[in-house]
């Protein structure tokens, strides 16, 4: 058997309609036009979907528009949503799109969209503020290592043995939805 490239849309079904006016029982269908377009072509269940559809004296062979999905996906809203945000969850641009959040998923991948987690900077520190933070860490060092001598220098004085302090953030950290080859935007703390 020599296998064919269907030059028929999957949307619309004529190889159904012309296994159903041969005759031919939906299985026999399945397996006659999966021997020739492939694995994907139908399954039987499509079939049995299909004749059921016939022997109701319904001919149309078009898909009908299934009431989970949109019928058209606006490819372009999403991408300017994106845009705007590139931090929100499938959830959020779902809300947004007025669709399922794996619609949003399977479409992201499509488009070639990967997560990334973006690097944490601690703050948004102007050049004053770098130059202000060495100068006092620079003093600091200093005014330790002027007390060599001495049993309890600088730092041994602020910084006991016996306890430890510890400040936790705990930071909502938020992937984004970038091209693969993109770097992850830096945010700051």
């Amino acid at each position: 058997i020599i296998k064919m490239e269907c030059q028929v849309e999957k949307n619309e079904h004529f190889r159904h309609l012309f296994a159903f006016n041969q005759g031919s029982k939906a299985a026999k269908a399945a397996r006659d036009i999966f021997a020739v377009y492939g694995e994907d072509a139908i399954a039987e269940r499509t079939a049995h979907d299909w004749y059921a559809k016939f022997k109701n004296g319904n001919f149309d062979l078009k898909d009908e528009p299934r009431s989970d999905r949109p019928v058209e996906y606006d490819e372009k809203r999403l991408n300017q949503l994106l845009h705007e945000n590139s931090r929100q969850t499938t959830r959020e641009l779902a809300e947004k799109m007025e669709c399922s959040h794996t619609t949003i998923e399977k479409h992201l991948h499509s488009m070639g969209k990967v997560q990334k987690f973006g690097a944490w900077i601690p703050h948004a520190l102007s050049d004053n503020n770098n130059n202000q933070r060495a100068t006092i860490s620079a003093g600091l060092l200093a005014r330790h290592r002027s007390t060599h001598g001495h049993k309890k220098r600088f730092l041994y004085r602020i910084v006991t043995g016996d306890e430890k302090w510890c400040l936790y953030i705990n930071m909502k950290q938020r992937k984004e939805w970038l091209s693969p080859v993109k770097q992850a935007t830096p945010r700051v703390k």
